[in-house]
C-alpha cells in the first residue's frame, strides 16, 4: 500500500465535496472537516452542508442527501459509508480494517517522513535563553530554555530549517556589579568550595556587590564608570568582563545541554556595540513613520517609538528609543537587533567557533578581534523570540515599526513568543530546600538571592527517582540508575512546563511532577515503559502488518482511533506553533493505552487476537517514541 494518514483522507474528501460546490456554482466555502466526538458517528464529519444551504436558499437536509449520494457515486476503497445525521452533518465511515492497516504501516514504517511534505520545507529563526551572564539558570529561564528548544525541535523534526540564537547581554549593570565583586570588594575569582561558577557569581558576589554599591556613592559612580569603559572596549576592565561573563556562560550552557537544548549562535551586546550596529539606527529613524524625536516637555531630546493617539506621548503605548543624553534604551538595543535577526539590516559580524555541543554541533560566536567569517543572517519565513511577557509592550512596539518599515508581512514574521513566570510550590520548597515560607507561590528575587536554580531542582527530583526505583526493587547499576533518573526529571520538569498554556502561571510541584499515578511527565514515561515491557517479553517484531476489528473488541478499536488523531495534532501544532497540543495528546494516549492495557489481555489472548494487539501497541510505542522526538520529551526504557 501507498500508506495513508486521517489528513490525506481528509484531503481527498475536501476534493470530492470541492468538486461539488463547483458543480453547483458555489463559491467562497472553505470545507471543514471534523472528527465526531462519539464513535456511532464514524471517523470524519463535516457540518458543510448548511453553508451550501442558506447560499443556495434550500433545506440543509436536502443538500446533505444530496451531497452524499454524490459521495455515495465514486467512493475510494477505503470509504465505507456516507450517511446524513441531525439536520444536515455529513458522517464518513472508514473501511476500519483497510484504514488502519494502511495507517499503521505508514507510522511504522516512514515515521514523521509523510508529514515533512506537508509541515517542512521553511526557515524559521528562534532567539531563547538569553540569561544574564551574572547568575546560574533558574527555574523561571527553565521554561524559556524549554519553550524554545521543544519548539525547535519540532520544526526541525518535521523538516524545516532552523537557526537557533543566544544573546548575551554583557554590557548591562549586572555583569558590571560582579566587576566590583572581584576588583573593589575582594571576592576571589576561583570560589573556595566546589560551587559552579555561575551560581556563586549568583548567589554571592552579585547579591552582595548590590547591597553595597547601593549604600555608597562611591561605588555608584564606579559602577557608572565600568559600565562606560565595557561599552567603550579595549581596555583591561572590558577585557575583564569579558573573561568573568564567558566563565559564567560556560557554566549556564551545560545548565541548557542537560535540558537538551543547543544553538548555532551566541550574540554579544559587546560586539554588536563594538561593531558600530546601533549607528545604524539613525537610518531607521528617518524611515519610520511612528519614530519621532521630541522637542518639549517631560521626554524633551529623546526618541520615541509613537504608537498612542495625540500628541503627548503616553508612557504605557509608547517607548522611548533612545534617551535626552543619547544613549539607547533596551528597546534601541533591541529594534535593531531585531531588524538583523529578520535578516533585513545590511550588517556583518564577526563569528567563529565557540565550542562543540553535547549532540556534537559546533556552536558558533560572535566576537571582535582578529579572524573569523563576517556574517549576517538570511531572511527567514518567522522569527520567535522567547521573551517573558513583562516585555509585551517593548516588544509590540518594536514590531509596529517593522510594519512601519516593511507592512505586515514582515510585522507577521515577527513572533513575540511570551510565557508567564514559574513559582515553586509551598511544600517543594519547605520539603526538598528546607525554607519556611508563608505563601502557596513562593515568589524568586534575584537581587535578594531568593531564587531556584534549575540544577538544583532537577538534582532534588532525582534524589526523589532514585528513592523510588529502591522502593520499586529496580536493581540496575548507580551509573545506569543515575542516567535513567536524570531523563525521567527532566522529562517531567518539560511536561510541567510545556502541558499548560504559555500566559499561565506555572507553580511547579517536585512531587506532582514525578507522581505516576496521576497527569505528570513521570505518568507518560512509566506507560510507555509498560508498552515496551510487553513487546520485549512477545520478543514481537512487527512484520506482516494487519488487522480485523471483527474479532477484537471497542477497547482496541477507541485506542486505535486516538492514534489515529496524531497527524491531526501535528497540524493544530504546526499552526499555532505550539507544542503543547502534542504534549497533552501525549498525556491522552498514555492514559487511553494504560486503561486499554488493564482491560485487554495482550501475552494470554489466543491468536490472532494477540498478533493484532502487538501491532496496536508497536504502533502505540512508536508514536510516542515520534512525539518524544518533537517535543524533545526523551523516554526511557526502564523506570
Amino acid at each position: 500500500g501507498m500508506g495513508m494518514n486521517i489528513l490525506e483522507v481528509g484531503d481527498i474528501i475536501k476534493e470530492r465535496i470541492g468538486d461539488f460546490l463547483a458543480e453547483n456554482n458555489v463559491k467562497g466555502i472553505e470545507v471543514v472537516l471534523e472528527i465526531p466526538s462519539r464513535i456511532e458517528y464514524g471517523e470524519l464529519a463535516t457540518a458543510v452542508s448548511f453553508k451550501i444551504a442558506k447560499i443556495l436558499n434550500r433545506r440543509s437536509l436536502d443538500v446533505a442527501n444530496d451531497l452524499r449520494d454524490y459521495l455515495l457515486e465514486d467512493l475510494p476503497y477505503y470509504i465505507n459509508d456516507v450517511r446524513v445525521a441531525g439536520k444536515g452533518y455529513i458522517n464518513i465511515y472508514l473501511d476500519r480494517n483497510t484504514f488502519y492497516k494502511e495507517y499503521f504501516k505508514e507510522v511504522l514504517e516512514k515515521g514523521l517522513e509523510p508529514y515533512k511534505k506537508r509541515f517542512g520545507g521553511r526557515y524559521y529563526r528562534i532567539e531563547y535563553t538569553s540569561v544574564n551572564p551574572n547568575k546560574a539558570l533558574h527555574i523561571g529561564h527553565a521554561r524559556n530554555v524549554i519553550l524554545g528548544s521543544s519548539l525547535s525541535s519540532f520544526l526541525r523534526e518535521l523538516g524545516n530549517k532552523v537557526h537557533e540564537i543566544n544573546y548575551i547581554d554583557d554590557t548591562g549593570s549586572q555583569v558590571a556589579d560582579l566587576v566590583i565583586g572581584f576588583l573593589e570588594l575582594g571576592y576571589d575569582v576561583k570560589p573556595k568550595d566546589d560551587i559552579r561558577f555561575d551560581k556563586y557569581c549568583g548567589d554571592v558576589v552579585y547579591v552582595d556587590s548590590v547591597k553595597k554599591i547601593e549604600e555608597s556613592k562611591e561605588l555608584l559612580d564606579k559602577r557608572r564608570e565600568i559600565i562606560k569603559a565595557i561599552e567603550e572596549g579595549d581596555n583591561p576592565v572590558a577585557s575583564f568582563a569579558k573573561i568573568i561573563a564567558t566563565k559564567v556562560l560556560n557554566e549556564q550552557l551545560r545548565t541548557c545541554w542537560r535540558l537538551g537544548a543547543r544553538y548555532d549562535l551566541l550574540v554579544w551586546e559587546s560586539d554588536i556595540i563594538w561593531s558600530g550596529m546601533h549607528k545604524k539606527l539613525n537610518e531607521i529613524i528617518e524611515k519610520s513613520s511612528i519614530i519621532r524625536k521630541v522637542d518639549s516637555g517631560k521626554y524633551r531630546g529623546t526618541v520615541v517609538i509613537k504608537i498612542s493617539e495625540g500628541d503627548d506621548i503616553d508612557p504605557y503605548k509608547d517607548e522611548v528609543l533612545i534617551r535626552s543624553d543619547g544613549t539607547l534604551t533596551y528597546v534601541g538595543k533591541d529594534l535593531i537587533f531585531a531588524l538583523w535577526k529578520l535578516g533585513l539590516l545590511d550588517h556583518y559580524l564577526k563569528i567563529k567557533r565557540f565550542i562543540e555541543q553535547p549532540d556534537g554541533s559546533v556552536l558558533y560566536s560572535t566576537f571582535t578581534d582578529g579572524d573569523g567569517d563576517d556574517y549576517k543572517p538570511d531572511e527567514c519565513d518567522k522569527l520567535f523570540n522567547v521573551i517573558g511577557v513583562e516585555q509585551s509592550k517593548p516588544q509590540s512596539a518594536i514590531k509596529e515599526v517593522i510594519r512601519s518599515l516593511y507592512g505586515d508581512e514582515y510585522a507577521d514574521k515577527y513572533i513575540h513568543y511570551s510565557y508567564e513566570l514559574v513559582s515553586l510550590s509551598k511544600r517543594s520548597v519547605e520539603n526538598y530546600f528546607k525554607i519556611t515560607v508563608d505563601s502557596e507561590r513562593v515568589k524568586m528575587s534575584g537581587r535578594r538571592g531568593i531564587y531556584f536554580n534549575v540544577d538544583d531542582v532537577i538534582d532534588k527530583m532525582i534524589e526523589n527517582v532514585l528513592e523510588h526505583m529502591k522502593e520499586n526493587g529496580i536493581t540496575v547499576s548507580d551509573e545506569k540508575a543515575r542516567v535513567i533518573a536524570e531523563k525521567v526529571s527532566i522529562s517531567s520538569l518539560k511536561y510541567s512546563l510545556l502541558s499548560l498554556d504559555r500566559d499561565k502561571v506555572v507553580n511547579f510541584d517536585i512531587d506532582r511532577s514525578l507522581d505516576v499515578s496521576r497527569e505528570s511527565g513521570a505518568y507518560i514515561l512509566y506507560s510507555y515503559v509498560r508498552a515496551r515491557s510487553i513487546l520485549d517479553k512477545a520478543e514481537y517484531i512487527p512484520k506482516d502488518i494487519d488487522i480485523d476489528f471483527t474479532s477484537l473488541n471497542e477497547n482496541d478499536y477507541i485506542i486505535s482511533r486516538l492514534m489515529s488523531l496524531f497527524p491531526i495534532v501535528l497540524n493544530e501544532s504546526i499552526k499555532k506553533y505550539e507544542v503543547k497540543p502534542i504534549v497533552n495528546y501525549m498525556y491522552r494516549l498514555a492514559s487511553s493505552f494504560n486503561e486499554y492495557y488493564e482491560k485487554n489481555p495482550v501475552l494470554k489472548a489466543p491468536e490472532p487476537i494477540r498478533k493484532y494487539r502487538l501491532i496496536i501497541i508497536s504502533v502505540y510505542r512508536k508514536i510516542m517514541e515520534l512525539m518524544g522526538r518533537l517535543t524533545n520529551i526523551e523516554l526511557v526504557d526502564i523506570m
